[in-house]
């Protein structure tokens, strides 16, 4: 870990998924950093429970209600947050799920491969010129190590032929570690990279079946500890201009090959642009 001083003070700051989990314990973290932090719910009840909690304590925080799953409230979760900041410092794209049965998003879309992959596509894009306003934007993307079990098979991307939880979510995983990539390639100015928290007890284990997920919280690390490497990759000087790489919780890591393949991620960014428009 860095020995320098953070500096997230006075920033604005978006957190997906902040309710609950890793999301909730980064929120709170960059909120006693000092950051303005904007809390991505789902459930505008629980959102606005996290910043009456941090505001409390003497955070700043404001809620945000975004289904990541939806086209729709995307952008207009992306136009209420124009029209109130001019500019956005760093965007963690947290919000991530894992399902038992292939399920749809309102927009068509497999629900793992929108929520974890097309979701953050489709946010970071529309956010993308306030990043730009902010002298070191940061894009935190949080992947798994199970990307390296995903495949892009562009014949098969929403697994409408041999779905299962795991295989949604490695190459959901996947496609966001190439999103990362390419996002750096197009935008030098903007610092993107894509992490690994390590296992964690979260919500997100509640696809496996019932007494694996219990066994797994049981012994997991908390999600505190899953947060500590996201708010290092927030806001750590030394990181400011660290882009296009994976990290695996503290340490820079090479990602699978198949994640860094230049040609699948340039199709993708542009199979995505279609998928989102």
């Amino acid at each position: 870990m860095s020995g320098q001083p953070e500096s997230i003070a006075g920033k604005t700051v978006l957190v997906t998924g902040a309710t609950s989990g890793i999301g909730l314990e980064t929120a709170r973290a960059l909120a006693k950093k000092g950051a303005r932090v904007v809390v991505g719910a789902r459930d505008a009840r629980r959102g606005q429970a996290v910043v009456d909690e941090i505001t409390a304590g003497g955070g700043q925080a404001e809620l945000l209600e975004i289904d990541m799953a939806s086209f729709k409230s995307i952008r207009k979760a992306a136009d209420r947050f124009s029209a109130a900041h001019s500019k956005l410092d760093v965007l963690v794209n947290n919000a991530g799920t894992a399902v038992s049965g292939r399920r749809i998003s309102p927009d068509g879309h497999e629900l793992t491969w929108a929520t974890n992959f097309l979701g953050p596509f489709l946010l970071t894009r529309c956010l993308l010129s306030l990043l730009k306003k902010s002298e070191r934007p940061r894009v935190v993307n949080v992947g798994s190590e199970g990307h390296r079990a995903g495949r892009i098979d562009w014949e098969n991307l929403e697994l409408e032929r041999g779905y299962t939880t795991f295989r949604a979510y490695a190459n959901s995983k996947l496609a966001l570690a190439l999103f990362t990539r390419e996002l750096a390639r197009r935008e030098p100015g903007v610092a993107a990279v894509v992490m690994h928290p390590g296992g964690i007890a979260t919500k997100i284990w509640g696809a496996a079946p019932r007494p694996i997920s219990w066994i797994l919280n049981l012994v997991l690390p908390s999600a505190a500890k899953g947060a500590a490497p996201v708010v290092r990759l927030a806001c750590a000087p030394d990181l400011a201009n660290v882009t296009g790489r994976y990290f695996n919780r503290f340490r820079e890591a090479a990602p699978s090959p198949a994640a860094r393949n230049d040609a699948d991620a340039a199709r993708l960014w542009e199979l995505a642009q279609t998928q989102t428009s």
